[in-house]
């Protein structure tokens, strides 16, 4: 996962891509935490190819962050990919998502448990 954070005055940004998963989470779990001075956080998730339960974990820490920092949280993009997952742990309505992005290879792939075993998992 490549992720790229830019805060200006007050608003910030983070720019997701590529695969959103255990082993490319801990930093960027890191980093949301250190935003605190702004007003709006948007997460734009439009280039994921591949999110799995701790990938959303990592976006329910930012909707749990922004709150309790009085921030608002705007979700711009998802992939088909993110916006499945999403759908399946029933937090589509839980974050504000602006827009789903189809890609030639978005697809929630390797996940290997039926939808509602993810969704019991995810809401754990």
């Amino acid at each position: 996962m490549a992720y790229d954070i830019r805060v200006s005055d007050d608003f910030a940004k983070i720019i997701l891509s590529g695969d959103v998963d255990l082993q490319t989470t801990a930093d960027l779990k890191t980093e949301i935490l250190k935003i605190t001075d702004v007003a709006q956080l948007e997460i734009e998730a439009g280039s994921v190819t591949y999110i799995d339960s701790s990938g959303v974990a990592v976006m329910l820490l930012a909707r749990q962050h922004c709150m309790a920092n009085n921030i608002l949280l705007n979700v711009s993009a998802v992939s088909m990919a993110v916006y499945r997952v999403l759908e399946i742990a029933k937090l589509d309505k839980m974050l504000t998502i602006g827009k789903v992005i189809e890609t030639a290879d978005s697809g929630v792939m390797g996940l290997g448990n039926s939808d509602d075993q993810i969704a019991d998992d995810l809401l754990k």
